[in-house]
């Protein structure tokens, strides 16, 4: 199941919680916590198989006969936060967000020179970095409620390319790149012993990388445990 179809789930079902009648949930104070959980970047293949034929091939002076490719847009993504709950409906938070790993793998088959020659290229992007947000935030009784948040993400981009023929010897390219990326989610969470929250939360980052590293948007669904002191 796409990550998008969870997404509208939980948006129905805060939609719903928004008729029922409010109950005080956590107490205003600090917390900590952290999250762990599945992200999937929604980024074309085609993007990656352009920047192969015509940037990464031409370079080395392949010239393509046929070419394989694959790509691998989700991964496992954690993150650690710490906020402030002012009252019972809103809370500001910081923290730190991975959104993991995409892969791209390629073989091609042709000549360098008129010499035929087999190649591999591997590229991986990943995006990290910290967070800041606000929290909106509705209880459905003393221990449920949900929540909804917008933020942002200043992000870093890694960017790292290897490849590798018979003819040559192989070559690898690493760079970064820093943007902000704009998020939102929508959450639900349970408290219990009092002073811990456990979560289930989706959120999605609008554009997430960087133009020279590949943008899109990437979503991620997490459980995570909060406690406040």
């Amino acid at each position: 199941m796409k990550l998008t179809r969870i997404f509208a789930a939980a948006t129905a079902a805060i939609a719903l919680a928004g008729v029922l009648p409010a109950a005080q949930a956590a107490q205003p104070g600090f917390y900590v916590g952290g999250m762990y959980g599945q992200s999937e970047k929604q980024i074309d293949i085609a993007e990656f198989d352009t920047y192969a034929t015509t940037t990464v091939f031409p370079a080395v002076q392949l010239t393509v006969d046929s070419m394989t490719s694959t790509l691998d847009d989700s991964d496992a993504g954690f993150g650690f936060f710490a906020g402030y709950r002012f009252n019972t409906h809103f809370a500001v938070e910081g923290g730190y967000l991975e959104l993991g790993n995409v892969a791209y793998r390629a073989n091609a088959s042709g000549n360098i020179t008129g010499v035929p020659s087999d190649a591999r290229l591997n590229v991986d992007t990943e995006t990290s970095g910290m967070t800041v947000a606000a929290l909106g935030i509705w209880p459905l009784s003393y221990r449920w409620e949900v929540y909804g948040r917008v933020g942002a993400l200043f992000s870093s981009n890694d960017f790292r390319v290897f490849y590798d023929d018979v003819e040559q010897r192989p070559r690898r390219l690493e760079f970064s790149e820093n943007d902000v990326d704009m998020l939102a989610g929508i959450g639900t969470s349970f408290n219990f012993l009092e002073i811990y929250d456990l979560r289930l939360e989706f959120q999605r980052i609008f554009d997430a990388g960087d133009k020279t590293t590949g943008e899109a948007d990437s979503d991620m669904i997490s459980l995570g445990i909060s406690v406040v002191f």
